[in-house]
C-alpha cells in the first residue's frame, strides 16, 4: 500500500513529460523483460518442463500484448483518451493471459484465487474499453473529399 501511494503521490507531482519518460522506462522494462529475462530462466528450466512452458507462454503473452499497445487498434495516436482505451484493451488482455496461465500452472492457493479475480475484472474492464471505441469511431482523415458539382454555363 506504501508504494502505491508513493508512486500515485510521484505521478500526481510529475510533469506531463516526466510521466511520459516513466510511461516509456515502464514499456522498455516490459520489452526487455519479456527478450531477455525469459530466455535466461528457459536456459534454466528443463525441456518439456511446465516451468519450460509456463516461461515460453509469459513472453509470447507480453510480444503480443506489446505489439497490441503499439498499434493502438481503434485510436488516433492524437486522441488521449482513445489512445488510453486502445492501449489498456491489450495490456488487460496480456493480465487475463498471464492470469490463465498462473492457473493452468501454479499451485499456489492465493496467487490461483487472485487471478481467478484478474481474469474475472479485467474480462469487464476489457468489454466497458471496447464499448467505448466503438461508441466513439476514430473520424477519417482519409476519406474522399466530395466531388463539388458540375455546373453548366
Amino acid at each position: 500500500m506504501r508504494n502505491k501511494l508513493l508512486l500515485a503521490g510521484l505521478l500526481l507531482g510529475a510533469t506531463p513529460a516526466a510521466q511520459a519518460q516513466h510511461q516509456h522506462q515502464h514499456q522498455m522494462a516490459a520489452m526487455s523483460h519479456a527478450t531477455t529475462a525469459g530466455k535466461s530462466m528457459q536456459a534454466v528450466a528443463a525441456p518439456g518442463s511446465p516451468v519450460l512452458a509456463f516461461q515460453r507462454g509469459m513472453d509470447s503473452v507480453m510480444v503480443v500484448m506489446d505489439e497490441g499497445m503499439r498499434r493502438m487498434d481503434g485510436a488516433s495516436p492524437t486522441d488521449i483518451d482513445a489512445s488510453f482505451a486502445a492501449m489498456m484493451v491489450p495490456h488487460h488482455q496480456g493480465a487475463v493471459d498471464m492470469a490463465r496461465l498462473q492457473l493452468l500452472y501454479g499451485k499456489d492457493p492465493a496467487l490461483r484465487r487472485l487471478a481467478q479475480s484478474i481474469i474475472a475484472e479485467q474480462q469487464v474492464e476489457i468489454q466497458q474499453m471496447q464499448a467505448w471505441l466503438r461508441e466513439h469511431p476514430v473520424p477519417t482523415t482519409s476519406a474522399v473529399p466530395a466531388s463539388p458539382a458540375h455546373s453548366h454555363h
